[in-house]
């Protein structure tokens, strides 16, 4: 699925992160689940962006060896809940509830406000055993230097986790979060339109939103890697009716009495 791919995008540089052995005496790694980031600009528009958001941050975070990331498989009945709800992610309520129920021992949450020229994110590191907002950031900036704005917010969140990188850990995520580049908030919004598609296993709307964001970020390996499992769901979704088609129109031909 592709949300596991966007995941496992930490496979292009590293082992997969549930593989490594566990050195004798090590911490142990910190689980973490990042919710989807809620929109306060006021404009509809704007609502898939907070799950592209979640999905860079996962696959940038992935590379981060201290961290175990809950992967939104687990977590995808529980957000359809919240959206139903209308409940907002950024809700130090929520983020705990959700984040017990999966297993997780922090929960970030963050919000996005203006867009225009000047975008804000705002972000929460959440324990969730005590409910206690360990790390507060925001970020601002250009709306097409949003490259800029993700990197500054990842770098907040793994302070805010109390991890102190390593520099060749320092390396791993500064490439992969040049692998995923995305430059311009636009780019950001078509791939988020595209996701919100996906989940709604609406794949060919899916690829046509994706399109645009393919064309403005053609290197970034975020975008391609999902733009190809889009259009490989969308194929098969287009041979499963054509095959259904073909066995209803048979079907209804056999059926048919004989002519003399």
């Amino acid at each position: 699925m592709l949300r596991r791919t966007i995941l496992l995008l930490a496979l292009v540089t590293i082992p997969a992160a549930s593989a490594p052995e566990r050195l004798v005496g090590a911490e142990p790694k910190k689980t973490v689940a990042i919710l989807y980031f809620d929109n306060y600009t006021g404009q509809s528009d704007y609502d898939p962006l907070g799950k592209g958001i979640s999905s860079m941050m996962i696959s940038d975070l992935s590379v981060v060896k201290e961290i175990q990331l809950v992967e939104r498989d687990r977590m995808q009945d529980l957000i359809k809940e919240i959206d139903l709800q209308h409940t907002k992610y950024f809700d130090s309520t929520t983020s705990v509830k959700v984040g017990r129920m999966v297993g997780a021992q922090y929960v970030v949450v963050g919000a996005f406000a203006s867009v225009d020229p000047q975008m804000r994110i705002d972000t929460r590191v959440v324990r969730v055993e005590t409910g206690e907002v360990v790390k507060s950031a925001q970020v601002t900036g250009d709306q097409d230097k949003f490259f800029d704005l993700e990197k500054r917010l990842s770098d907040r969140l793994i302070d805010g986790l109390g991890l102190a990188l390593s520099p060749e850990e320092q390396q791993q995520l500064a490439a992969r979060q040049q692998q995923n580049r995305v430059d311009a908030l636009n780019t950001m919004t078509a791939f988020s339109r595209a996701l919100a598609l996906y989940d709604r296993q609406d794949y060919e709307g899916a690829v046509k939103a994706m399109a645009p964001a393919a064309r403005q970020a053609p290197n970034s390996a975020l975008i391609t890697v999902a733009y190809e499992d889009m259009k490989r769901r969308a194929a098969a979704n287009l041979a499963d009716k054509a095959k259904n088609k073909l066995k209803s129109g048979l079907g209804g031909f056999f059926k048919k009495p004989p002519q003399f």
